[in-house]
């Protein structure tokens, strides 16, 4: 009786246990979906080690478009997009991760039935209770690392069986028939037997697993996504319109899917009541049954799996972008026009912390000139970037934006590239090459270049810096163009427009205001900056004699 007792009470003890641990683990995630709205903080490090997986989603959909219509990867580069990407990443799931990275690559038409739209991140930014119920089932999904290949299983299920299917099946009819047979006819034998056929069991499971885990992984997160769809489509159906046929024809699919996900959910758990249900159930060969049939039932689907994992994604991504646009210093969303025109009232980098803003209208080209660190860089960057996030995210960082389609491409963080024995000067004109190519295509083009083809000499330089000009003149671009030639901007006088930043030596010292001014900066600071830092003073004499 005493024994019975001690094991009720352990049970009951266990049991206890499990309930507070999930109620505390229920209560810390929505504690996480409730305050990290807008928290500028929230994105995570990690991101960088997955970013080769979240880009796969981009690499299949930039075939679709060309290339006056991606982002590069030398504007990506040169922009420093990364780190944009990084701080625009307040996707809850896999899903909405890929399908912020791969928007933000492309500037085209986005299709019709899309969702990634300023209405719909409108939304969520005004209606918190939905919101947060949507962000918890994208959290459910969360960004394991196998679940960003679902994509090329959904494109390519033949080829991810897994092999000796007829296998599984027979390993557990016949674990299942020992048992049975043993405890029916109560025969010890069989019972052996069934415990051995138990064991084998558990060791050709942990074999395989082992090899097979991505794949089970991956078809696992794409059961957490078909019925992540379902669970959002009931939360907000005026969002799901388009994919009611899609979420028909794949409802079998979920159910299946639901039970791959319960018996997934157990390994995925570290409590030890889900270790004991992973011990007890795994030798029954299970989830790789359940896989097998899964990827049975998708077949002929990809274009609904796909539609559904768009949904899912794209709803994620705009709440992504509410957050974005929560956690930043200001912003307004762009007025998009067909017109040959760039106009920001109080732009600012959205990467710099009370950075100063700017003002600018462009309709034709420009020429910006102005000293060592005074801001040229930054601006066009700024101007850029915000080209791209308008397009892509329906986002600038400013108090007022109207902006045309176009595409983005720029050549201004060129390095040398000691691997393939290239110079300065030739990374350059690859670069500016591209832009020749690109331009071809008719599309309007916003082309950044920063200290124009500097890796020369100066007459060389002013030469064909002047040919690239007049070539760019006739073609449909705006530019926006940075060097130190005062001769180039006073070349092009009247053809395109001159802006300048400067400074102001006080006292020795030398600051920086970092506004943009109409006109030509036609003073220099190089020297100034070598006495400002402490260079001997023989040193700054000598040079200015030389002047």
């Amino acid at each position: 009786m005493e024994e019975v007792i001690i094991i009720s009470v352990v049970a009951a003890v266990f049991v206890i246990c499990m309930i507070v641990y999930n109620i505390k683990n229920k209560a810390a995630i929505d504690y996480y979906i409730r305050h990290s709205f807008g928290d500028s903080s929230r994105v995570k490090d990690d991101v960088l080690d997955r970013l080769d997986a979240v880009a796969l989603l981009f690499e299949k959909e930039k075939r679709k478009h060309n290339d006056s219509e991606l982002v590069d990867n030398v504007t990506w580069d040169d922009l420093d997009m990364k780190t944009v990407f990084f701080r625009a990443d307040h996707t809850d799931s896999f899903a909405g991760e890929q399908c912020l990275y791969s928007s933000m690559h492309i500037l085209g038409d986005r299709e019709e039935d899309s969702l990634l739209s300023n209405n719909t991140a409108e939304f969520f930014d005004k209606n918190e209770e939905k919101r947060n119920k949507v962000r918890k089932v994208l959290h459910g999904i969360g960004k394991p690392i196998s679940a960003y290949y679902s994509i090329d299983v959904a494109e390519d299920i033949d080829s991810k069986y897994l092999p000796y299917k007829f296998v599984y099946p027979l390993l557990l009819i016949s674990l299942v028939t020992l048992v049975i047979l043993g405890l029916v006819l109560n025969n010890p034998m069989l019972l052996m037997l069934g415990i051995f056929n138990y064991f084998v069991n558990m060791v050709v499971h942990i074999f395989l697993k082992n090899s097979f885990e991505r794949k089970l992984e991956t078809l696992f997160s794409m059961g957490m996504t078909i019925n992540a769809g379902f669970a959002i489509q009931n939360i907000v159906p005026e969002f799901a319109k388009g994919a009611e046929e899609s979420f028909k024809k794949l409802k079998k699919s979920a159910s299946i899917m639901n039970l791959l996900n319960m018996k997934k959910s157990m390994s995925k758990s570290d409590d030890p009541f889900s270790m004991l249900m992973m011990y007890i159930t795994d030798p029954f060969m299970i989830d790789f049954i359940l896989y097998n049939i899964g990827l049975k039932e998708l077949e002929g689907k990809t274009e609904d799996y796909l539609k559904i994992f768009r949904f899912v994604g794209e709803i994620d991504c705009s709440i992504a972008i509410a957050s974005f646009r929560r956690s930043i210093e200001g912003y307004c969303v762009p007025e998009l026009t067909d017109n040959k025109c760039i106009e920001f009232k109080g732009l600012f980098h959205p990467l710099i912390s009370e950075a100063v803003e700017n003002d600018i209208r462009q309709e034709n080209s420009i020429v910006l000139t102005g000293s060592n660190a005074s801001g040229k860089s930054t601006f066009i960057k700024a101007a850029a970037i915000n080209l791209i996030l308008g397009q892509s995210i329906f986002t600038c960082t400013a108090e007022q934006a109207s902006i045309p389609h176009c595409g983005v491409i720029t050549s201004m963080a060129v390095r040398d590239d000691l691997a393939s024995g290239e110079s300065y000067y030739i990374r350059e004109i690859k670069y500016l090459k591209r832009m020749t190519e690109t331009a071809k295509s008719g599309r309007l083009l916003f082309l950044a270049i920063d200290e124009i083809l500097k890796g020369t000499n100066t007459k060389e330089r002013i030469a064909a810096s002047k040919a690239v000009l007049r070539y760019f003149e006739n073609m449909n671009c705006m530019l926006m163009v940075a060097t130190h030639d005062v001769e180039l901007a006073e070349a092009f006088e009247g053809i395109y427009e001159n802006y300048y930043f400067c400074e102001k030596l006080d006292e020795g010292d030398i600051s920086f205001d970092y506004k943009i001014h109409k006109g030509i900066c036609r003073s220099s600071n190089a020297i100034k900056l070598l006495g400002v830092i402490g260079f001997p003073e023989e040193i700054i004499n000598d040079a200015l004699s030389e002047l």
